[in-house]
């Protein structure tokens, strides 16, 4: 741990907590003050890549916090570290809720005028005190769920999703650089010694998942998927029906545009446009196959209990997935609109 990564986690925290609070007229001289002004902020189906504070605050934040004006970004988890696949690249990840009263619609979705929970996953790049770049995901498939419109039926229970049981994922201070290298190892052999081992041939069992995760592990997947507890209910719920759906699921050729980073016993990665698969197996999320190739926006966060990973939260642009399957859940939801 450097004093940079020290400096980045408070500067990303400080962001944090002012925009709790906040409102659109505020919100601009909030992020002017913690954002380069032009900013890369790649996004959520439907906002997908924003340049520029302007473009960030009259798309995102403005219409945001007219819909969420009490929203509350509550942070569970929250630590920083380098990539050595970019360089050593200096990144700050966080996760957690949005915990906002639903007062304003937001992208045609009704407001409840009650509570909700927003998920997000954030990775910050930090240049010279100000955030040069960010990845995040919402789950906004989730929102629409918790507002009353549901378009998937989720394959395990759609929950609401704890931080670690350890409560300690936010992480101010300085770490072990020994531990932290083992949690980025023990993330980076899991995906490439494991999880992209399939053969179709040998079958699931071949890929030796125990060797990295606990037998009792929590695996909390985003809405569409659900959360599963234990090794078998991860297979069951979510690695079956995804392999039989997506069997040539790659990544190697797309390292470039994937982030990876570990610090203390937790670990997280960004795969923004090189994970990869063709979807010619029938049933996954509810549709036959199409055989379209896609391109799937991905975040995983973990935590380390010595040699194994005992916590897992998983984000998947599922809106955008489904879009590039041919089903728009924005059309969707306008046309249910119109009939009730």
């Amino acid at each position: 741990m450097t004093k940079i990564h020290l400096e980045n986690k408070r500067i990303v925290k400080k962001f944090h907590d002012k925009i709790n609070g906040s409102t659109p007229d505020t919100i601009v001289t909030i992020v002017n003050e913690h954002c380069h002004e032009d900013i890369c902020w790649n996004g959520s189906q439907p906002f997908n890549e924003l340049n520029g504070n302007d473009k960030l605050i009259e798309t995102f934040w403005k219409p945001f916090l007219k819909s969420f004006p009490d929203a509350k970004k509550d942070v569970y988890l929250h630590y920083a570290g380098n990539d050595p696949l970019h360089d050593g690249q200096d990144w700050v990840v966080s996760s957690g809720n949005y915990i906002a009263t639903f007062t304003n619609d937001w992208l045609d979705i009704p407001a409840t005028g009650g509570v909700v929970w927003i998920r997000f996953a954030e990775f910050n790049q930090v240049v010279n005190g100000k955030i040069q770049q960010t990845y995040t995901l919402l789950d906004i498939l989730d929102l629409m769920r918790q507002a009353g419109f549901k378009f998937i039926k989720s394959l395990a229970p759609e929950v609401n999703i704890p931080g670690p049981a350890t409560l300690d994922g936010v992480i101010m201070g300085e770490s072990d650089p020994v531990e932290s290298k083992k949690s980025y190892q023990t993330m980076y052999d899991m995906i490439f010694g494991g999880l992209l081992t399939f053969d179709e041939q040998k079958g699931i069992a071949d890929m030796g998942m125990g060797r990295y995760f606990s037998q009792d592990f929590n695996w909390y997947g985003p809405c569409g998927i659900g959360s599963t507890k234990g090794i078998k209910g991860f297979e069951k719920y979510h690695q079956i029906p995804f392999l039989n759906a997506l069997p040539d699921r790659d990544l190697q050729h797309g390292l470039a545009d994937s982030i990876y980073i570990g610090e203390s016993k937790y670990a997280a990665l960004v795969e923004w446009s090189g994970f990869t698969a063709t979807h010619t197996g029938n049933d996954w999320l509810g549709l036959p196959a199409t055989g379209k190739h896609l391109v799937m926006r991905n975040f995983d966060f973990y935590r380390r209990e010595g040699d194994y990973l005992v916590e897992n939260w998983v984000f998947l642009d599922m809106i955008d997935i489904l879009g590039q399957l041919g089903v728009d859940i924005f059309d969707r939801l306008r046309t249910c609109l119109l009939y009730t």
